[in-house]
């Protein structure tokens, strides 16, 4: 194949001393994808966001993504679309994977993001071809902006199941200091506002009211929440995360508004149940399995029963093998099949 096509480069949003996060995450094993199947990784090059607090704002950021003379460049973010506006490209693809500053005002907290999402729109429709990574993201796509619907691909994220797996839970437990006798549940987020902490906090006081060896973990983005039965660890590195999915007995996701929702298959790719919003693109990945929820209308009193069987139900065999579905091999090779349409090789 690489006989056929002279040079992809990758824009990344992501910078080299950034940790592992959701969208670094997606970057880093795309490109390892695509380089796997190319077998000429002379064929395939990345461009990260610049380092330092001013080259490395994501608008200061744009006019510094170079295309090398490229077949195709895919920008592997959404902010990073109007960088096109600085360069001469062959062939344009996009990826999005969400659009929740443009509902929830009080996210664009910052004037970088508000210009981010005043040229963003208008630069995704030089893109000829986006990806979306939910049919949910591809129909707000079609809400939002002008964009046609045949120029949206749906390829959904994937997992590393190697490193997502079971694993005997009271060890993990001890691993990070938890009580064995204790039940956990886990939620991994930001505390943004589309993110709902204010109703994990609520599910979880109803919980607690009626079990008293139940205990919250609150990981993720270093933001915690503060209540009776609450552990928040802040930041987990990558290595140690799927360990913590394993130490937890139920994954609770309250988020209205996700264009995918990692965090949720790798949980049920480590077997653990899941609780989670019936809204957005959280049924793609949940399917039939672990318990939806419409937190909105919910009558919390009554769900607790239910909640507390799931969280004393072991390992989610059913979650484990809807998880199998999603891979970040078949994430590489449904967006290479994108380009070679729009290279037509």
């Amino acid at each position: 194949m690489s006989d056929s096509i002279m040079k992809i480069v990758h824009w990344n949003i992501s910078k080299a001393s950034h940790p592992i996060y959701g969208l670094r995450k997606y970057e880093d094993e795309l490109y390892r994808g695509i380089a796997a199947i190319i077998g000429n990784e002379s064929d395939l090059a990345r461009v990260r966001r610049p380092e330092g607090e001013i080259r490395g704002n994501t608008v200061f950021s744009w006019p510094f993504y170079r295309n090398a003379d490229a077949d195709l460049v895919h920008a592997t973010a959404q902010t990073l679309a109007p960088a096109i506006y600085f360069k001469r490209i062959n062939k344009f693809v996009v990826t999005v994977h969400d659009l929740a500053p443009m509902i929830y005002p009080s996210e664009m907290n910052n004037l970088s993001v508000r210009v981010q999402y005043l040229l963003t729109p208008r630069a995704l429709k030089k893109a000829d071809r986006i990806i979306a990574d939910s049919r949910f993201t591809r129909d707000e796509l079609l809400r939002l902006t002008d964009l046609k619907v045949d120029r949206i691909e749906v390829v959904h994220l994937g997992v590393d199941h190697d490193l997502y797996r079971p694993m005997e839970r009271s060890i993990c437990k001890e691993r990070f200091g938890l009580n064995p006798e204790d039940k956990h549940v886990l939620v991994v987020s930001s505390n943004l506002e589309h993110k709902r902490m204010d109703l994990a906090k609520k599910l979880f006081g109803y919980i607690r009211s009626e079990r008293g060896d139940v205990k919250m973990i609150k990981a993720g983005y270093g933001e915690g929440l503060e209540g009776e039965g609450i552990i928040s660890v802040g930041w987990v590195p990558e290595e140690d995360m799927p360990l913590l999915f394993n130490a937890s007995d139920a994954y609770l996701h309250t988020s209205e508004y996700e264009g995918f929702g990692l965090p949720v298959l790798e949980a049920m790719s480590c077997g653990v149940p899941v609780i989670a919003s019936n809204k957005a693109s959280i049924p793609e990945v949940v399917g039939d399995c672990g318990l939806l929820l419409d937190f909105d209308t919910l009558n919390y009193r009554e769900i607790v029963g239910e909640i507390s069987s799931l969280i004393d139900g072991g390992l989610d065999s059913a979650a484990l093998e809807r998880s199998r579905g999603f891979s970040w091999e078949r994430t590489a090779r449904d967006t290479f099949e994108i380009y070679k349409t729009l290279l037509e090789v």
